[in-house]
């Protein structure tokens, strides 16, 4: 009877020669760079739910029309960011090839996942002014003022076009910073796995 030490010497020698055809299901606790962007997308996705019941609550809250247009804006925004996120989560497929074709399936993810990150930055460049006026516009009744005679004073409008103007590139460099926190070392080890199956070697 073959024993098990011989049996282990079998196996590899089978899959050594003979051609490997077929699928493999990564697993959710996979460390595999393409199991934890379907994750990372997942997270991102629970964010996004987080931020839009607080926005949603905020809407509520406040009463002066110009901060509920503001609001709406920044839900409308938040809805936007999770529908795009939940499904990249459901498009990122965990069932590999494991024949000739992985690399192409690796590489079109790899395309594909920083193609929407991309998409994602070119967006909320529009949006953080929008969410920054009506930060400013919720400030302004925080403090208690009249928000519609407050946007109509030169001076506050002077000053919210200066915030806008700093905040809006200093947003863009946080997102970009979570972005990369989030996939940045995902897509570099995915990338990595991509080139070992372009030269083995």
């Amino acid at each position: 009877m073959m024993d098990l030490q011989e049996a282990w010497k079998k196996l590899e020698n089978d899959k050594l020669t003979k051609p490997v055809t077929g699928a493999v299901h990564i697993q959710k606790k996979s460390k595999h760079p393409v199991q934890k962007l379907k994750t990372a997308y997942l997270q991102t996705t629970g964010f996004s739910v987080l931020f839009l019941i607080c926005f949603i609550a905020l809407f509520f809250y406040f009463h002066e029309p110009l901060v509920k247009i503001g609001l709406v804006m920044v839900i409308i925004s938040y809805i936007f960011f999770f529908i795009t996120n939940f499904s990249m989560y459901r498009k990122i497929n965990v069932v590999l090839p494991i024949d000739k074709s992985l690399k192409q399936v690796l590489a079109h993810t790899h395309q594909f996942i920083t193609d929407n990150i991309r998409f994602q930055k070119r967006v909320a460049l529009f949006i953080y002014p929008v969410a920054g006026t009506a930060g400013f516009m919720m400030g302004g009744s925080i403090g208690g003022g009249n928000v519609e005679k407050m946007m109509q004073d030169t001076t506050v409008l002077i000053i919210g076009g200066i915030v806008m103007a700093v905040l809006t590139p200093l947003c863009y460099l946080l997102a970009n910073w979570m972005y990369k926190i989030s996939y940045g070392k995902c897509l570099v080890e995915l990338q990595e796995r991509i080139d070992q199956l372009e030269d083995p070697n």
